[in-house]
């Protein structure tokens, strides 16, 4: 019985130690091989009934060091010497964790030989040792994963409280009497744990990916558009280089026949559409400059005024992705607004200001009335501003009154 105990939590701790370096390392690791190599390599706990002083012990002692050794190479990827940091670091987290639960039950029973000598005491040894490396070893995972995405995940502090509430339950196994089968459904709950912990670090990845795939969608989109702008303004200017030295010599003809009024005619027209493929300098970033451009075309197709008054430093925190998202909702707000509103010639005025650190965008056009409860389709703008304005450690407010729709999002953006 005793060695019973002895393989399966063994085969527990090992499969932590696996599923802890398996969320730190590429890895060619699945649940079946991970449970695979922790039922294997726990056989060596048949070292146990040998004489510890027999050369047969030490050559088991050996095997399984080699075993273990191999491990990283074979089953991870990257670095070898991060393969085997991150390894050795989890391995010896699982040596000092056997160590603090025998230290802490020998107090109680009397000695480390007391702990062993009994099955109950056994048990409540290895379920307090597995709780503890429990415990200690998702702390270091998600530590370690905090530090690498700098980014602090409240819901992991969730994970601790059934582990710490199996410690206080062990703890109070020492002061009344349970059954082996308790303590067993407690090992059950600690694989529970297991399985919890791989839960929550896959949606982190899972969230993770689904924000970079849109970041990256949103990035495609602006680059599409801006290519589009540029591709436009090439055939324009084409166009015009291959009539320019016709209507030059045209002006040329009229000028010498006495027709000035004509001439100067020709020359104004040709000076208006040589203006319009010239791209409007908003703002001293070109891609957003882009998407002022193209939602400015937008406004005049849809007989929309559109005023701008931008103060936009070049120097910012924010990344020029998320500074287009959020010119290019805000005014996407604004255009549907005014193509709804009962207005006789809708405008929109974009703003923009430097107060302190923040950077102030705001955005007021006429509107209807919104509704309390966005309809099906709609409100994602705002979400997306929302959204922004919070990673920027900024806000985003808007307000309707007397057929005015005012949009502003604040954000902490200049660089120092």
């Amino acid at each position: 019985m005793n060695v019973l105990i002895i393989y399966l939590s063994s085969s527990l701790g090992l499969g932590m130690l696996l599923v802890f370096t398996s969320q730190l390392l590429p890895n060619r690791l699945n649940a079946w091989k991970i449970a695979a190599l922790s039922l294997g390599l726990s056989i060596t706990v048949l070292k146990y009934q040998m004489n510890w002083h027999s050369k047969s012990f030490m050559l088991y002692n050996l095997v399984f060091l080699f075993i273990t050794l191999t491990l990283p190479m074979f089953f991870y990827q990257g670095k070898l010497w991060k393969r085997y940091m991150v390894f050795a670091s989890f391995m010896i987290l699982l040596t000092l964790c056997d160590a603090m639960g025998g230290t802490i039950l020998s107090f109680h029973y009397g000695g480390i030989d007391a702990v062993f000598s009994d099955t109950i005491p056994l048990l409540i040894y290895n379920v307090f040792t597995v709780s503890l490396y429990m415990i200690f070893g998702a702390a270091a995972v998600f530590t370690w994963r905090m530090i690498g995405t700098r980014k602090f995940q409240p819901f992991f502090l969730l994970f601790f409280i059934l582990p710490i509430g199996q410690l206080i339950m062990v703890y109070s196994f020492l002061f009344t009497t349970w059954t082996v089968w308790g303590l067993m459904g407690i090992l059950m709950s600690l694989a529970a744990d297991l399985v919890l912990l791989i839960y929550t670090i896959s949606q982190e990845k899972k969230t993770e990916l689904e924000e970079e795939l849109r970041e990256t969608r949103h990035t495609m989109e602006l680059e599409q558009s801006h290519y589009r702008d540029v591709e436009q303004r090439r055939e324009e200017l084409q166009k015009i280089r291959h009539d320019f030295n016709n209507q030059l010599a045209s002006i040329g003809r009229l000028i010498r026949s006495g027709e000035e009024a004509s001439a100067q005619d020709m020359i104004h027209a040709l000076a208006e559409e040589i203006a319009d493929t010239k791209e409007n300098p908003y703002c001293a970033i070109p891609v957003v400059n882009a998407i002022l451009t193209e939602k400015a075309q937008a406004c005049t197709a849809a007989g929309i005024g559109f005023e701008m008054e931008l103060d936009i430093p070049v120097r910012l925190s924010v990344e020029q992705m998320h500074l287009c998202s959020i010119f290019s909702n805000l005014l996407d707000n604004a255009i549907n607004a005014c193509k709804q509103a009962q207005s006789s010639a809708p405008t929109i005025r974009l703003t923009s200001m430097v107060d302190g650190d923040y950077l102030f965008i705001k955005a007021i056009n006429p509107s209807n009335k919104p509704s309390a409860t966005p309809l099906p389709g709609h409100g994602y703008g705002s979400r997306i501003l929302s959204d922004l304005a919070a990673r920027y450690g900024g806000d985003y407010q808007s307000e309707y009154r007397d057929g005015m729709f005012t949009a502003v999002a604040s954000l902490l953006a200049i660089d120092r």
